[in-house]
């Protein structure tokens, strides 16, 4: 079941991967990105952390906390994305996908062949060239679909984002708009 804009997000209670507990509902006064991707060696997953790290201080100023939630491994994660983007931001291993499923983030080959436009095809180029490698090790399933959210202080969902390919996100720019309209 999709979630929706002004609906209460569902709470968790889980260890990043560094062993430190995570309670979504009680990181108050903060907002939080909560963006669920593929695994650790996907390209296009590293493309998108990458673009959050180059806006992090943006996206610090507005007190919005990160969280990215990866069906892969806590080691894979260590290896190929904290110690890769080393900036500040909860990591979460869920490969039995029990975040996935409590926020309705499911896969599909039909949207991951939606990739193949010219716009994702560029999007694997310029992950290839900042040397994310294409085709990298798979943990979970190869077809499973991003989706991103914006959760207000009090962990309201102000934007829900299902993906419709590898490569949609919620864009940064509207993340920072919404977050600014209502300082």
């Amino acid at each position: 079941m999709k979630l929706k804009q002004e609906q209460k997000a569902p709470n968790f209670e889980i260890s990043d991967i560094h062993g430190t507990k995570i309670n979504l509902h009680k990181l108050s006064n903060q907002k939080v990105l909560l963006t669920f991707f593929r695994y650790a060696e996907c390209a296009l997953c590293n493309l998108r952390i990458s673009e959050i790290k180059n806006e992090s201080e943006r996206l610090k100023s507005l007190d919005i906390k990160l969280i990215a939630v990866f069906q892969s491994s806590k080691e894979s994660l260590i290896k190929s994305i904290y110690d890769r983007h080393s900036f500040d931001f909860t990591i979460i291993a869920d490969p039995e996908l029990k975040l996935y499923n409590l926020y309705g983030v499911n896969s599909s080959w039909i949207k991951l062949i939606k990739t193949t436009t010219w716009k994702g095809i560029k999007s694997m180029i310029n992950a290839s060239s900042k040397g994310f490698k294409l085709g990298g090790k798979v943990e979970g399933k190869f077809h499973q679909i991003p989706a991103d959210f914006l959760l207000n202080t009090d962990k309201y969902i102000e934007i829900a984002h299902y993906g419709n390919n590898l490569i949609d996100h919620i864009p940064i720019d509207k993340i920072v708009n919404t977050t600014a309209n209502e300082v």
